[in-house]
């Protein structure tokens, strides 16, 4: 069975460092975004129920109150359709659609390029270890006219360890990021939602005034 320190030596001080550094970096980064998902999603169907008994009873300063009192990436979305619904569904439908995609999409697309970034990173670092650990063998065998083979065992050790831990990163970080990529664009569909309800919402308060 291998130990702690077998594997230290196999990989090297520098890859050890590399590797730890990736890795406690890449779980953080993905605690992280699984805290930003949760905290972006908001009920629309009971939170448009809420909005509406809020507005009846005490208007629009208490509906964007409330909205503001919300979490989520939507009650924000429905401040800036309330905040324009006075100059109009085109201007209102402007600025939500400006709100999505300047302040809204860079938020939920936040730590992800970061993320593919460490996933490409790693079977790059795993592969520079494997031709460091080669290069190093081989220049043994060139240097000896008998080579023991307990000689190159580490530097063999080094190839081998260093292309496996590069994949045993990568592909937990190439699950993240696509099931990361895909709720955000569950998102985008939401919000696509949440802006026509929040339209047809000022709409009717148009019509009332």
């Amino acid at each position: 069975m291998l130990s702690l320190k077998h594997i230290i030596e196999a990989n090297g001080v520098f890859f050890v460092i590399a590797f730890s550094a990736l890795s406690l970096t890449s779980v953080t980064m993905i605690i992280w975004r699984l805290w930003l998902n949760y905290t972006a999603k908001t009920d629309l169907s009971a939170f448009v129920a809420k909005l509406k008994e809020t507005l009846t009873a005490g208007g629009g300063k208490a509906a964007i109150q409330l909205c503001e009192e919300e979490p989520g990436v939507i009650p924000q979305l429905f401040i800036t359709a309330l905040q324009t619904c006075h100059q109009g569904k085109v201007a209102t439908r402007n600025a939500i659609a400006n709100h999505i995609e300047l302040e809204v999409i860079p938020k939920l697309n936040f730590l992800l390029p970061l993320l593919l970034v460490f996933a490409k990173l790693a079977p790059m670092l795993g592969l520079l270890g494997t031709v460091i650990g080669m290069i190093l063998a081989f220049d043994k065998i060139a240097g000896a006219t008998k080579v023991n083979p307990s000689d190159l065992a580490g530097d063999i050790g080094m190839a081998l360890f260093t292309t496996a831990e590069g994949l045993l990163l990568a592909i937990p970080l190439i699950f993240a990021y696509s099931m990361f990529r895909e709720r955000v664009n569950r998102f985008e569909l939401d919000l696509q939602r949440a802006g026509q309800v929040a339209l047809e919402l000022v709409s009717q308060i148009s019509a009332k005034k």
